[in-house]
């Protein structure tokens, strides 16, 4: 979640033959050697700028070709000339790194290609994605306090930032994920606020957060007996944290989930009265079984 390897960049002049050339020979546009070696000063300055929006990764060097570029990412559909390039982006993600719960199916343009005509089929521009988190995107560009991040090149803090405020009130549970903006610095913590709430993250999550604590229970019954549960618990969970950290990464929602209840004074008290409500767990199964 939030972050992903950066991908290799492949090789960008087979990338353009294959966008811009069809399988029998006919050719879309014939790139001029000037404007091949701009296409690589482009996506070097790409780079340079962390994806961040610039007038100059607009180039007027470019005026000719960009439409061509922009229609080429067709080819990177599923049976394009450039599939295996949209092949290689979803395979390197486990899951979508804009929610942590869905599978990532879809790629999603960080600047969009509308506007950023000549980058569209940069594959450093093309992040993994579930459709819902993609939808929800848009063409959003980043702006100041605002904008997803980049999940390949956004440097993040080192430590646990996103929180999980939890309200439990005879079995029922209402998670509230925000960002810790003292760990965080001022633009960082503007967006990723402004991303949860862009995503609608805190809505989205709660059906994961159900099946995902449901899944927990039969380690958690194991404690069920035990003379001190409530404590036992409360490690339990905050152990899982330390899991969850180390096999996702810092900041995945689930160790959010985990620490927060293990903070939570009303469910350690009784979490069986959520747990043993097995009337939730199935309504979530069927509601996502009609999606």
């Amino acid at each position: 979640m939030w972050k992903m390897r950066l991908p290799p960049a492949g090789d960008l002049n087979a990338q353009l033959t294959a966008a811009l050339v069809q399988v029998n020979g006919s050719v879309v546009y014939e790139l001029s050697p000037e404007e091949r070696q701009s296409i690589h000063d482009l996506y070097a300055r790409y780079e340079e700028l962390s994806g961040e929006p610039h007038h100059t990764l607009n180039p007027g060097a470019l005026n000719a070709c960009r439409n061509a570029l922009h229609d080429a990412y067709g080819q990177v559909q599923v049976s394009g000339r450039l599939s295996k390039m949209r092949a290689r982006l979803l395979d390197a993600a486990p899951e979508c790194p804009f929610c942590g719960a869905a599978p990532a199916t879809t790629l999603d343009h960080h600047l969009p290609k509308d506007e950023y005509r000549s980058l569209s089929i940069n594959p450093r521009n093309l992040i993994p994605s579930c459709q819902p988190c993609n939808r929800a995107k848009g063409t959003l560009a980043p702006a100041a306090g605002e904008g997803i991040i980049h999940t390949y090149f956004q440097t993040m803090p080192e430590e646990t930032f996103l929180m999980a405020q939890t309200s439990y009130a005879e079995g029922t549970l209402v998670v509230s994920f925000s960002v810790n903006e003292q760990v965080t610095p001022a633009l960082l913590s503007a967006r990723l606020t402004f991303q949860i709430g862009r995503l609608k993250l805190n809505d989205r999550l709660a059906k994961s957060v159900n099946t995902f604590l449901f899944e927990l229970k039969p380690g958690l019954e194991l404690l069920r007996e035990l003379p001190d549960q409530r404590e036992f618990i409360r490690i339990h969970l905050l152990k899982a944290g330390e899991s969850f950290d180390r096999s996702f990464g810092l900041n995945h929602w689930k160790a959010a989930v985990v620490r927060g209840l293990a903070a939570c004074e009303a469910f350690l008290d009784d979490p069986w009265s959520y747990l043993d409500n097995e009337a939730v767990f199935v309504a979530e199964l069927d509601e996502e079984a009609l999606l």
